[in-house]
């Protein structure tokens, strides 16, 4: 189980001190000790929250009130508990702030916090074991839930958005395998790109959201099978970096110079030939992309459904 601390700088100290009692299994997210040197802070945290732990754990007090960060982590945090449709945003409340869980976005008539507000010596270890269990039981009913579910149904969920996620990306990416010119002086050819781009972002939209779900979903499915785990988290890891925010992404390039020309723009024979250049060195990244995760995909649910039948 891997947290995120979303707390003020100010309040590193008690939060420390409540969060290193929690056992081995638990592995924390803490900026200063998470963060390599030379990355983008903001990119980082939103990955972590995203798309790499269980539950985030708000810190709640005057300094976080005053904090951006811990307003943008905790509306992030907020996002993806919808998008998961379960607990995901612990609220632990450090000092009594008069509106403090209003402040951050935290609708206090419906939101369960944890009162770490005795900052005795005593009171801190009391908060650190309540801190424990009740990670222990939102992580315990996570499990229970999504093992009770079947299995088979989960699995061919995942597989049918996945597939059609897929073979919408290759359609995108086949109609742009022509020449600048014959695309650009060709309304058929040209409707084709567009179309095809229209069907590939309708799919994406629905499907990119529901990542997070789908893994969560299939490693608690699956949480006996530490390998599998990790390969289904590797996946979805490569089909949201690697293909839609990478490979696929950049051929927006592509597109970007087939509207101009399309619109008239103009060229020389040099110029369209460089852009014919750039766009199969894209185009053909954006297949190798799509093929080795297709490949991985269809190795892993095959591996998964392999489970189900012993």
């Amino acid at each position: 189980m891997k947290i995120f601390l979303s707390h003020a700088s100010e309040s590193k100290p008690l939060v420390r001190q409540l969060t290193e009692p929690l056992p081995a299994h638990v592995s924390i997210w803490l900026d200063r000790d998470a963060m390599a040197p030379g990355q983008r802070f903001d990119r980082r945290i939103r990955a972590a929250i995203e798309r790499e732990c269980d539950f985030v754990l708000v810190f709640v007090d005057e300094h976080a009130l005053a904090s951006d960060w811990v307003r943008q982590e905790t509306a992030m945090a907020l996002q993806r508990q919808v998008a998961l449709q379960r607990t995901f945003v612990i609220p632990v409340l450090l000092r009594e702030v008069q509106g403090a869980l209003a402040g951050l976005g935290l609708d206090p008539q419906e939101t369960l916090y944890l009162d770490a507000t005795d900052l005795s010596e005593a009171g801190i270890a009391a908060s650190a074991r309540t801190l424990a269990e009740e990670l222990f039981k939102h992580c315990s009913m996570l499990v229970e839930t999504l093992r009770s579910a079947d299995r088979r149904r989960l699995l061919d969920e995942w597989a049918g958005e996945l597939t059609e996620f897929q073979q919408a990306a290759f359609r995108w990416q086949a109609s742009m395998q022509h020449s600048l010119a014959v695309l650009s002086g060709n309304q058929e050819a040209f409707d084709h790109v567009r179309d095809t781009l229209a069907e590939y972002n309708r799919v994406a939209d629905r499907f990119i959201p529901r990542l997070a779900l789908h893994r969560d979903r299939i490693t608690a499915a699956w949480h006996d099978r530490r390998s599998l785990c990790e390969d289904m988290r590797d996946l979805v890891a490569a089909v949201e970096v690697d293909v839609y925010r990478g490979a696929l992404f950049r051929l927006n390039e592509v597109l970007g110079a087939l509207q101009r020309l399309a619109d008239g723009g103009a060229a020389t024979p040099e110029e369209i030939a460089r852009l014919d250049t750039e766009k199969d060195k894209l185009t053909q990244a954006a297949r190798t992309a799509l093929e080795r995760v297709s490949a991985d995909s269809a190795d892993l649910i095959g591996d998964l459904a392999r489970e189900l039948e012993d």
